[in-house]
């Protein structure tokens, strides 16, 4: 079995990244021969893929003279300098067409995949089976793409046009997996809930510190969609001086809404941390010696970061983001492990309507204030409950999910 693993953007600094990187490593382990294709700016060097054979990496470089314009996100905020589908016009709409063409050529005749695992219900998505209407397309969705169904409505209508042709769409979510037969028009039985994964090699269960600050921790793109702006003012709102309570933001961000919330950190007299984008180690250490884990976004497919920060014991407060519930069960909220924030109206797909903000932050500060009291009274987490409820949701888990219509 050859397989192929297509990104449009860059492989380990997002969430659909990382998923490439794991399912990469997951069929590596299995003796799978592979390859990746993926968008990369033209002065990244390396391809980020453990294991990967460099003469395996096919890159179309953005920054270049066929693509003059930096890496196109799939999130409007990405963690690195990026531009908006939104803001694709038709020229370069064209740029991006040809040399998303020519690669995808190179990379199908040169390696002679059976398959490719390709990310996103998206432009290069579409693209291979317009190219190649034979070759197998195991189409991921992680979210995002159905926010560009909104965000950009005349790609959308371009996307539309083969995306249906993938021989499955796999979805986060039974929630996401209607919505993808009901906005592209899949057949019931091409889409497949296949859910997320973790390692639980990397992330698993630690001692806590028993003694204050209680550590508090946010991972994710530093934007508003994030709902990073929210936490910080409601954190604020609770008072506690930093020998009592601590939080640290872990993420990438750019532009203006980066900026903003970065002078906001630095002029709170709360303690408040912002590490910016850090490589794994310092990412799951951080995990190890956290107590509370928090992400207040207003949309998410299914947040691979909620998983990997139960599997380290930490307790989680998230927005009951749809289809996470369904995913994770009633067991972790039973047995204290996660606390779900009501999402507020919204008067766009992640922006908050405005006489809604305050109960919205409110309800954070609420939230925070009930897993910190549980953290200082050393209430525990059954631990032995928490694992068994987790053993299905590894990498491993979820490759073998894709492997059954590979």
């Amino acid at each position: 079995m050859r397989i192929l693993h297509a990104l449009a953007q860059r492989p380990g600094k997002t969430g659909s990244g990382v998923f490439l990187q794991e399912l990469f490593a997951a069929g590596y382990k299995k003796g799978y021969t592979q390859a990746v294709l993926a968008g990369i700016p033209q002065t990244q060097i390396e391809s980020n893929i453990d294991n990967l054979d460099e003469k395996d990496f096919f890159p179309i470089y953005f920054e270049s003279e066929d693509l003059p314009y930096p890496v196109v996100g799939m999130s409007d905020v990405m963690p690195y300098s990026s531009t908006k589908y939104s803001d694709i016009d038709e020229k370069m709409f064209t740029q991006y067409k040809s040399a998303f063409s020519l690669k995808i050529k190179e990379a199908v005749e040169s390696f002679q995949p059976d398959v490719v695992i390709s990310n996103h219900l998206w432009l290069m998505s579409s693209l291979i089976k317009e190219l190649y209407p034979n070759l197998k397309v195991l189409c991921l969705c992680h979210g995002t793409d159905l926010r560009q169904a909104e965000l950009s409505p005349n790609l959308f209508e371009i996307v539309k046009q083969n995306i249906t042709k993938c021989d499955v769409a796999f979805a986060l979510n039974e929630v996401q997996k209607q919505t993808i037969i009901q906005k592209y028009g899949f057949k019931k039985d091409k889409v497949v809930v296949s859910g997320t994964g973790y390692d639980p090699s990397i992330f698993f269960q630690t001692p806590k510190p028993k003694t204050p600050p209680v550590k508090i921790v946010y991972v994710g793109k530093i934007s508003n969609a994030k709902g990073v702006p929210h936490l910080l003012n409601a954190f604020e709102s609770l008072g506690y001086n930093k020998d009592e309570v601590s939080l640290t933001l872990i993420g990438g961000g750019a532009g203006s809404e980066s900026e903003n919330i970065q002078q906001k950190i630095n002029s709170m007299k709360t303690s408040v941390k912002y590490l910016g984008f850090v490589e794994q180690k310092e990412l799951v250490e951080n995990f190890y010696n956290s107590h509370i884990f928090i992400l207040p976004s207003f949309f998410e497919g299914l947040p691979l970061v909620i998983i990997e920060a139960l599997a380290c014991g930490m307790r989680v407060i998230s927005t009951q983001l749809p289809g996470l519930k369904e995913f994770l069960g009633n067991i972790f909220e039973e047995i204290g492990a996660i606390s779900y924030i009501t999402l507020p109206n919204m008067k766009s797909i992640d922006k908050p309507k405005d006489k809604e903000v305050s109960s919205f932050e409110d309800a954070i500060a609420q939230a925070l204030k009930k897993q910190i009291q549980a953290v200082l009274e050393h209430k525990e987490i059954d631990k032995q409950i928490l694992t068994k409820n987790l053993e299905d949701k590894t990498w491993s888990g979820l490759f073998e999910r894709l492997e059954v219509y590979m």
